[in-house]
């Protein structure tokens, strides 16, 4: 009859058992082996490993290089990680509604992808070098999307947005804090970019050395 330690559970045979020392040694791998911190390249070869996940499950990914757990539902990061991203091409744009793409700028959209923590909250950041061509207001904020399927749970407002107003280069930064977002769920946070013109005159809002800063809140 198998017997089994205490604490973790892991087989082990007593002295009544059929001599079987392939067997046994058998048990006691695959008992350990679910124990273990596991070692998969992406989220997506760990998901196809394990079918059948056990709550307390451990497993390290490569890509992006993080460590993540298991805790009855889906599988989450063990610590929160801060996701960072910078472009530091300069760009402008005329628009006075939210655009992700500047003018003269290469790489964009700048976008930082995150994995949302147990308690749904995260802290958006988002700052530059900006200016006006005109005695007017220009604005940096973020939309945030979830990557699956692209739904918005946070459009960008001037509420969450850096603003900076006339000509002088000045630098700005925003932070906001979103709540209510799925846990264990990937979502990316897209800057954005828009002006607010004079009465009589359009205004062209320029911005460089642009960056995007998700922290996760535990």
């Amino acid at each position: 009859m198998t017997a089994y330690t205490p604490l973790g559970g892991i087989p082990y045979p007593e002295p009544a058992d059929p001599a079987n020392v392939p067997q046994h040694l058998q048990s006691l791998a695959e008992a350990v082996d679910a124990r273990t911190i596991l070692r998969y390249s992406t989220a997506a070869a760990r998901d196809a490993a394990i079918t059948t996940p056990a709550p307390g499950m451990v497993a390290w990914l490569a890509g992006p290089g993080q460590l993540t757990h298991y805790n009855g539902t889906a599988w989450l990061p063990v610590a929160a990680v801060p996701v960072f991203a910078q472009n530091n091409d300069a760009g402008s744009t005329a628009s006075t509604t939210p655009v992700e793409l500047l003018a003269s700028a290469s790489t964009d959209p700048l976008a930082a992808v995150f994995t949302v923590p147990p308690t749904g909250r995260v802290i958006v950041t988002v700052g530059a070098w900006i200016n006006s061509s005109v005695a007017a207001h220009a604005f940096m904020g973020a939309t945030v999307r979830r990557v699956s399927d692209g739904w918005v749970s946070a459009a960008s407002t001037a509420e969450r947005a850096c603003a900076v107003y006339g000509t002088a280069r000045v630098a700005a930064s925003s932070q906001s804090m979103l709540v209510g977002l799925t846990p264990g769920v990937a979502y990316s946070a897209t800057a954005t970019y828009w002006t607010a013109g004079s009465s009589s005159s359009s205004n062209t809002a320029t911005y460089s050395n642009r960056f995007i800063r998700v922290d996760p809140l535990l």
